[in-house]
Parts: structure tokens; sequence; C-alpha cells
């Protein structure tokens, strides 16, 4: 059942008026694959997983999630609830509890009971370890403790890949770890992730695959430990280096 492949992109290509976005881009995702996408500033990082979920639409290529056709509108909707995504920005309803931010989308989508909604928010609040701020407000917790309730949030959809686009890269450097941790947890759980990231301890930490992007175009893919012992790419080099430095 490992190799049962979930995303499959095929020369997916992606333009914003005359500006290329993404190059002919292939990528498979197995079940249970945990990758970290690296790479520049405008690399085309984040609008990758973007299409994933249709957030954003393609003008050439195709994409398949767990069977679906993402150029197929009722697929769409299907595809949505297979797929949690967790922003930079938190994205959580200001004037609803923790808990109300959990249980509103399986309510909508899934169509299940509060009760049920209730029971999974709060079995998904603990597994992120903030049980205990059901009842608060957004505004009455911290960054990290937000950006945990948006992966709970995410989780209780129960979908099937998680995409994450620079989780941590608003956060104050010591809310962090608690929520890369978070991340390492669900890794270790087997979720099949997709993680858009600077944080290279926690891509050798926990990817399987490491994929480096310029200009809209996957350079360079491995496994952490020769794709940061052994770069191939004179790109991966100089990215990797310049990373490395700042932290």
């Amino acid at each position: 059942m490992q190799d049962q492949i979930l995303i499959e992109m095929t020369g997916v290509q992606k333009w914003y008026g005359g500006y290329q976005a993404l190059r002919n881009v292939d990528l498979t995702v197995r079940k249970g694959e945990k990758i970290v996408l690296c790479g520049p500033s405008g690399s085309g990082k984040s609008t990758l997983i973007r299409c994933i979920n249709r957030l954003e639409a393609i003008q050439q290529g195709s994409i398949v999630v767990n069977g679906h056709r993402l150029d197929d509108s009722k697929a769409i909707d299907v595809v949505r609830q297979d797929v949690g995504m967790v922003f930079q920005s938190f994205n959580l309803f200001p004037h609803m509890t923790v808990l109300q931010n959990c249980m509103l989308a399986p309510i909508r989508a899934r169509r299940i009971s509060k009760t049920e909604a209730e029971a999974t928010a709060r079995k998904y609040l603990e597994r992120v370890r903030i049980g205990d701020q059901a009842n608060k407000y957004p505004a009455q917790l911290s960054g990290g403790q937000q950006q945990r309730v948006a992966i709970a949030r995410a989780l209780c959809m129960q979908p099937k890949v998680m995409l994450f686009d620079e989780p941590t890269s608003a956060l104050d450097p010591e809310m962090v770890k608690e929520v890369l941790d978070t991340m390492i947890g669900l890794a270790n759980d087997g979720m099949t992730m997709i993680c858009v990231t600077h944080e290279m301890g926690f891509a050798r930490q926990v990817a399987d695959r490491v994929i480096f992007m310029a200009e809209g175009q996957i350079i360079e893919e491995g496994e952490p430990g020769a794709f940061f012992r052994n770069p191939q790419h004179a790109r991966t080099r100089q990215f990797l280096g310049e990373i490395l430095a700042h932290h």
C-alpha cells in the first residue's frame, strides 16, 4: 500500500500574466511521504502547493489528487476535503472560539453532527497540545498557539494530505519549535505531508525527500542526507550556503 500515489503533477505550467511561475513541473507524491520544498523567494514553491488544492488554477499540464483530476469542477470540492492546508498567517476566524474554528468546516463540508464535530475538534486540539485553550478566542493566544489551532483545524477534516506553506515564518523564534514539534508528531504518525519551509533541521529530521526549486522549476531533489551533504547543482549549493549562514 505504501507506494499508492496520492498526488501526480505532470507538465504543470502556471502563468500570472506574462510571468511564468511554474515551468513544466513533474511531481509524484506517495501515501505517507514527507516532502520538504525549499528554494529562494519567488521560486514557485507556494504556487506549487496552492495548485494542489486548486487555490490556483494551472494553464497547462495535469494534477491528479487521490484519483481526482483537478480540471473537473466537481472534483475540486472533493479534493479540498482530502487536502489540509496550513498557511503562513493563521487565517482563524477572530469572532469564533478555537473550538468553533475547528468545528466549522466539518459541519459545513462533511455534514457531520455538532456532537461529532466537537468530539473530533477536541481530539485534535489535544493532539496539538492545546486542548485547554478550546474556549478562548484566537486573539487571546500566542502566534505559536494560533498556528497549532490552524493545524488542528485542518486535521478535523481528516485529510489524506497536509500542505504547509511556510508555517513558521511569521512566528517569533521561540514559538517556531512548538509548531515544528507538532509537525514532527504528525510526520511520525504517517501523515502525507508537503512542507514549504526554510527550517532545514526539520527537513533533515522528517523529510523523505527534499526538493529544491528555482525560477519555477524543480532543480534538484533527493533524500536529505545526500541533498545536504552533496548537492549536485550550483544553485542548490548557493542556496544552502545562504540558509546555513543565516542560522
